[in-house]
């Protein structure tokens, strides 16, 4: 959000695309999105290696590991990282599919064993996709993904759950005599298919439902001095307040919530001089505070000031709620001759809570 003018800015997300891990990519369009149909028949070397390593050996003889992924953006901001359990080490594989006309490169991970076939895909989609809306998204993969199986039975097509709180669809439908399990994860930015094929309902429910996503991930300011826990990469601008007749620039850094559109989450910072603390820490946190809660037009104020602290360092708290009825709260702290200003947007006291609360100087 524009650091002081939080209810008057629209949604929009800042982006970037992974670079897809160096692999062997899966040439032919017959082998399926995961290549699921050489559960029967070995058509590559690469499957053929990996099945003849595993054939003396029952599933239950495979030690499950859990893998854990983290795509690193801007700096040290991790964005999208999930965890599952598959029962052996998979191999990594790249393919190019479209979603709603426009191509992305997919990360794949698929194992296959004497029990069954197990996957995970993942993508990153740019602001242009995610402006379509969930629906859309799935819609158009879920449309693609069950046209390309060409699963002999299909039944809960398209069923929607949620997984971690992100909106999800779930297929249930035959191949090669085997039930297969698929589901569609969208988590912000990043669009996940699981998928397990199987005569063992057992396996199939164990590695499903071992799938997790971990949003909220810490973000680290090094010019800033500080981090903070976000759902989205945020955008980052400069922009000019007058407060009291004395002019701040500050380094503004907004996240927002594809899971909550209204949510806005911001960090502020700017030098002071030591002019502006003649009138003391107590006299400027609340000149700024109160300056700032005008300009946003904050209604019904629950906090108006409220002393804090963070590792020794004076602060402020304000609270109150907009026209529009959302909670705005906002923290400002004086750490040396920096002020921060920490605020959040939001319905949702939780969200408020958790970002507010994950605020660290470093």
């Amino acid at each position: 959000m524009k650091f002081a003018k939080v209810i008057l800015i629209s949604w929009s997300i800042t982006i970037g695309c992974i670079a897809p891990v160096k692999a062997e990519p899966i040439a032919s369009p017959s082998a399926g999105f995961f290549g699921a149909d050489q559960l029967v028949s070995d058509q590559s070397a690469n499957d053929q290696s990996v099945s003849d390593q595993r054939v003396s050996q029952s599933v239950d003889q495979l030690t499950r590991q859990t893998i854990h992924l983290a795509n690193r953006q801007s700096g040290n901001s991790q964005i999208g990282e999930f965890a599952i359990q598959f029962p052996g080490e998979p191999e990594t594989r790249t393919r190019t599919l479209a979603i709603a006309g426009r191509s992305y490169d997919w990360t794949i991970l698929r194992l296959k064993t004497e029990a069954g076939f197990y996957a995970v895909a993942y993508t990153d989609l740019s602001p242009i996709t995610i402006e379509l809306g969930a629906n859309a998204i799935v819609n158009s993969i879920e449309n693609t993904l069950t046209d390309e199986f060409n699963w002999s039975a299909l039944n809960g097509r398209g069923k929607s759950i949620a997984v971690n709180g992100y909106p999800s669809r779930e297929l249930i439908g035959t191949q090669n005599n085997q039930l297969s399990v698929l589901r569609l994860v969208l988590a912000d930015q990043r669009l996940y298919v699981v998928m397990s094929t199987s005569e063992d309902l057992t396996e199939i429910g164990q590695f499903i439902d071992s799938f997790a996503v971990r949003p909220w991930q810490p973000y680290v300011s090094s010019q800033g001095g500080f981090r903070v826990d976000l759902p989205l990469e945020p955008t980052s601008e400069m922009e000019a307040i007058e407060l009291g007749g004395t002019e701040f620039e500050w380094n503004v850094i907004e996240g927002r919530n594809f899971m909550a559109p209204g949510d806005s989450y911001s960090v502020g910072y700017t030098d002071v001089s030591s002019e502006d603390l003649q009138s003391g820490a107590d006299a400027l946190l609340n000149r700024i505070g109160a300056n700032l809660i005008e300009r946003w037009q904050a209604k019904n104020l629950v906090e108006s000031g409220r002393e804090i602290g963070l590792d020794g360092n004076p602060g402020r708290s304000f609270v109150g709620t907009t026209a529009e009825g959302q909670i705005v709260a906002v923290r400002f702290y004086l750490v040396g001759q920096r002020i921060y200003g920490v605020g959040a947007l939001s319905n949702n006291i939780v969200n408020i809570s958790r970002f507010l609360d994950s605020f660290a100087v470093e």
